[in-house]
């Protein structure tokens, strides 16, 4: 039935004998995850709405599991190049491909086609990454080149985009680093893969974004660490989008310090600027957190409060004032069920972090969500009251342990407790909560 687990463990087989050949040249790297989730009350395209007709079911138990297996090859200290595969499945899932083969298309609305398809959980043998890197040149410069991740900072413009079970951003690109002992400076360019669970994208071909950036990390002594960043987007070559016209850019700084003296903070802001279909963007956002590490406290908690602040704005008025969160993180900072994100947003939370034992990490937090445009709907269901800002709030428990070298188990569960929201389908909105439980084996 799971006979993807077979073919991982018959490429696992055959690799690792190869590579036992020149151990110092040649490196399997096998990544397996296992991970239930059950969601009460949503899905990620319906919430509250149970009715003939609605999507998917709202009480739905999956189990998703991923692959990612191939090689990294070093043949001198300066060249490495390196080839992955991964394979998503969702079994069980309301929302796989076989029963919503359109669900996750993005397309113009009432029209099917042109499209391309970004789905969160089902990704049927595509190429994770494929790339070559020189290393050393003149002692302080690389360059990486293909298939790759690449996330700065907190994650907040870019992140890895651990989204779902297929992970939201993927670069096809050329990076550019200059490096001098904990300081660098990153240029990149190039574009963000699609997720169609049915169509292998090559390097290059099917971009959803045609993009870059640059990133620089300064570390100014034991005070702080400044990282200035840049950001662009365009419309990639993917059907339905490349004939979008926008131009999205992002200038902002990053400031923070994890352990002044056990004070802890950290802030971020960034201005966006450019063209979308002829209006002019005007948008902006920024995240502040403030927090003190009690060290003298068994399991030496961090208590800090944040505010992830996205600007919002109607889509008829002639500047867009919508925030676009760029290639950043999802749940990481807006709640871990992913109901919200980076933009039209203020969110205020306050966490609890502890560390009970060595190499386990527990997050409790708790958020207030508003949104400064009201007149937005998430979900397909779940629209403010009339001049209404308060979305609701959720309440998060995530722990991570690193069990022993190879193995990782990590368990979460949130409860989201609707704010002033429209009736759905004829009632009142009702509380959701999800719970997931992921074991991660890598080599």
């Amino acid at each position: 039935m799971k006979n993807w687990f077979l073919i991982g463990c018959l490429m696992l087989s055959f690799v690792s004998a190869h590579a036992q050949k020149d151990s110092t040249k040649v490196k399997f790297d096998l990544d397996l995850r296992e991970r239930f989730e059950s969601w009460n009350g949503m899905n990620a395209k319906n919430y509250g709405n149970s009715a003939p007709g609605a999507i998917g079911k709202l009480d739905d138990n999956m189990d998703l599991q991923r692959v990612i297996t191939g090689v990294t090859y070093k043949p001198t200290s300066a060249w490495e190049m390196g080839l992955h595969l991964q394979d998503s499945r969702a079994f069980g899932w309301s929302l796989r491909n076989s029963l919503y083969p359109n669900l996750f298309k993005i397309h113009a609305p009432g029209q099917l086609s042109p499209s391309y398809t970004m789905n969160p959980n089902e990704a049927f043998f595509q190429i994770y990454d494929a790339y070559v890197e020189y290393k050393h040149i003149f002692h302080y410069l690389s360059v990486k080149a293909g298939r790759q991740k690449i996330f700065y900072g907190d994650n907040h413009l870019f992140g890895p985009g651990d989204w779902g079970n297929t992970g939201r951003w993927t670069w096809d690109a050329v990076k550019l680093s200059y490096q001098r002992g904990e300081n660098f400076v990153d240029l990149f360019g190039g574009g963000t893969i699609i997720h169609d669970p049915t169509y292998v994208t090559l390097p290059f071909e099917n971009t959803e974004f045609w993009g870059g950036g640059m990133y620089a990390h300064y570390h100014w002594k034991k005070v702080m660490n400044v990282e200035p960043f840049y950001a662009l987007k365009m419309e990639g070559s993917a059907p339905y989008i490349r004939d979008q016209h926008f131009d999205r850019n992002w200038l902002g700084v990053r400031a923070f310090n994890n352990n002044f003296h056990h004070i802890v903070f950290d802030g971020t802001y960034v201005r966006e600027f450019g063209s979308e279909e002829g209006k002019p963007i005007d948008a902006y956002g920024y995240f502040a957190k403030l927090g003190y590490q009690f060290a003298f406290v068994p399991a030496k908690p961090i208590l800090t409060l944040r505010e992830s602040y996205a600007s919002g704005g109607n889509s008829a008025e002639g500047t867009v004032h919508t925030f676009d969160p760029a290639y950043g993180a999802g749940d990481k900072y807006y709640g871990w069920m992913n109901i919200t994100s980076w933009t039209n947003l203020d969110d205020r939370e306050i966490v609890l972090e502890l560390f009970p034992v060595k190499h386990m990490w527990v997050e409790t937090k708790y958020n207030r969500f508003y949104m400064p445009e009201s007149n937005v709907t998430l979900l397909n269901t779940m629209k403010l009251l009339s001049g209404d800002h308060y979305f609701g709030s959720e309440f998060d428990i995530f722990v991570r342990y690193q069990v022993l070298t190879h193995w990782q188990l990590t368990t979460m569960f949130g409860c989201f407790n609707p704010g002033n929201l429209q009736p759905i389908d004829g009632q009142a909105p009702k509380n959701a909560t999800s719970f997931a439980l992921q074991v991660l084996f890598t080599i």
